[in-house]
């Protein structure tokens, strides 16, 4: 009995934290509204990847990527994407200031990937290997592969939201390096081209100080 009431103890801390947060008006408004987005996503991504899939787009000359033999490292990706998710909501649990940065940040680079992605159509590199990826599969038509989810990079820009919204240091330091490790493998996969990658950080960055200097700022 001492051992189950210590367990249900131990997530004190998580509850008065959130139950503090929870009643600030702000917070409590844009956590409902930014949450709903990213739930959207879910609905909205099968019919939207039909038509990047359905269209017809350029072929990039990447000089790095030919430097690159292809390979298929599909569950390298998957480890160090799905690990950095894993370590941003373990962090962020305990701060829902944070929690709702990292939501904010993820759902407008979304949005502004939807733009790019609407902007700019590309077919796959040369020497593209599908990237098996089953949780992204959830989330499409049939559970088809998807090739032309290209600019910007879909797999940086969301663990770098984990990066710029969580406050531990060391695992900040960790999130940086996984990221970093996507971007490249991703690359090495040839799944993304080159500038796919490079702009994925310069966007989520962008998000980044838009959310924290505008949208919660007054946030405690």
């Amino acid at each position: 009995m001492k051992n189950k009431t210590n367990s249900f103890s131990s997530f004190t801390p998580v509850k008065q934290a959130w139950s503090h947060s929870w009643k600030q008006p702000s917070f409590r408004v844009q956590f409902i509204f930014f949450l709903a987005v990213v739930i959207g996503f879910a609905f909205f991504f099968p019919y939207f990847f039909d038509y990047l899939e359905a269209r017809d787009g350029k072929i990039l000359n990447d000089p790095l990527l030919n430097l690159i033999p292809p390979k298929d490292i599909s569950w390298t990706v998957f480890f160090f994407l799905y690990s950095g998710i894993l370590i941003g909501l373990f962090c962020n649990i305990l701060k829902p200031k944070n929690f709702l940065i990292g939501l904010e940040i993820y759902a407008l680079v979304t949005l502004l990937r939807i733009t790019s992605l609407s902007l700019v159509a590309l077919n796959p590199p040369p020497g593209y290997i599908a990237l098996k990826e089953p949780f992204v599969q959830l989330f499409t038509n049939g559970g088809r592969l998807i090739s032309k989810d290209l600019f910007f990079s879909g797999h940086v820009s969301t663990i770098l939201a984990f990066y710029f919204s969580v406050g531990q240091k060391q695992f900040k330091n960790i999130l940086l390096i996984f990221s970093v490790m996507v971007g490249c493998l991703v690359l090495v996969q040839h799944v993304h081209y080159t500038i796919d990658v490079l702009v994925s950080p310069l966007a989520t960055l962008a998000c980044s100080l838009f959310v924290k200097k505008s949208l919660t700022k007054n946030i405690l």
